[in-house]
């Protein structure tokens, strides 16, 4: 099974199907929202746990740094490691906070699930696409 999975894998990277994020290639914004960083956090977390993970096969992996008061979400492949969605969050003061996000670009994790990643920060809400 295990030789099955590499070999699988090796095709894939083979073909010019690289999983995940491919820098410069997929869809990303960046923004400043008038919420403290610990918010952003949550709803961003709360929001990939809640639409991102597919059924449940992908993993959502948080790290939050109060000493540096930002934070990173991630949604992660069941394969290996390679990242489908991802939000990098940090202070700009008490209620400011610089937003990064970056999605895979292939359906689901395309340009649909980037504006919902927004608009969950924005409106501090969970707004998830046509897969959850």
């Amino acid at each position: 099974m295990r030789t099955l999975v590499f070999g699988l894998a090796a095709a894939a990277l083979l073909s010019g199907c690289a999983i995940g994020i491919q820098p410069g290639q997929s869809p990303s914004v960046s923004y400043t929202v008038a919420r403290d960083y610990q918010t952003v956090y949550s709803r961003a977390e709360d929001q990939a746990d809640q639409c991102l993970r597919g059924k449940n096969a992908y993993t959502v992996q948080a790290t939050l740094n109060r000493d540096a008061r930002s934070g990173v979400v991630a949604v992660v492949a069941p394969l290996g490691a390679a990242v489908v969605a991802r939000t990098e969050l940090k202070a700009v003061d008490a209620q400011h906070t610089q937003v990064s996000q970056i999605v895979w670009g292939r359906t689901p994790w395309d340009r649909a699930a980037l504006d919902a990643m927004q608009e969950s920060v924005r409106l501090d809400t969970t707004v998830c696409f046509a897969y959850k």
